[in-house]
């Protein structure tokens, strides 16, 4: 198993957790955080002093800040650690579905219960919470969080930087602007 640093030890944590523990495919080396966390069974080193004397480069990181609103925060750690030299595989529930011809870009993690359809493209640094469905050839940009339970219809496109809540339905074809948020359980008609 490859080593990964997380960056963020607060809630969406302990998801993220999940599904890199049960897909065993990399193991959590450290956790990165602004305060210490001694809930959680890993190092955590202060981002302030972990950052001047460390090597990223060439080092597998996975952003493991939640996105409640619009993701600014997750942009910017995702765009700090990539130009230290970080790498950001994707991560992929073993309890997901995902399409051979779909792509998930660099970043991105698909939690447990997704279901990826044909033709998805998703782009870098994004959370594909659980038990989301996202049908045939959506596009979802950068930096986007689609929230438990949501379901994006054939054709939908979800401009970066976006939240759509919790069980909130896009439906085929339509468009959510850049740096929109979709309130749960909200339709898009």
């Amino acid at each position: 198993m490859k080593k990964i640093i997380l960056i963020g030890s607060g809630g969406h944590f302990n998801s993220c957790e999940d599904v890199i523990t049960s897909a065993k495919k990399f193991k959590i080396d450290f956790i990165i955080d602004k305060k210490e966390n001694n809930k959680i069974n890993y190092k955590v080193y202060l981002e302030k002093k972990i950052v001047k004397k460390y090597n990223f480069k060439r080092k597998l990181i996975h952003i493991s800040v939640g996105q409640l609103r619009l993701g600014k925060k997750r942009k910017q750690l995702y765009e700090f650690y990539k130009n230290k030299g970080g790498i950001f595989p994707v991560i992929k529930s073993n309890k997901c579905y995902i399409s051979k011809s779909a792509k998930i870009n660099e970043g991105t993690i698909i939690m447990n219960h997704v279901t990826v359809n044909s033709g998805v493209v998703i782009g870098k640094n994004c959370i594909i919470n659980t038990g989301s469905i996202i049908e045939h050839d959506v596009i979802i940009e950068n930096n986007v969080h689609i929230a438990p339970g949501a379901i994006l219809l054939g054709g939908c496109i979800i401009r970066q930087n976006s939240f759509i809540g919790a069980g909130s339905l896009v439906k085929q074809n339509k468009e959510v602007y850049k740096d929109s948020i979709i309130s749960s359980k909200k339709y898009i008609r």
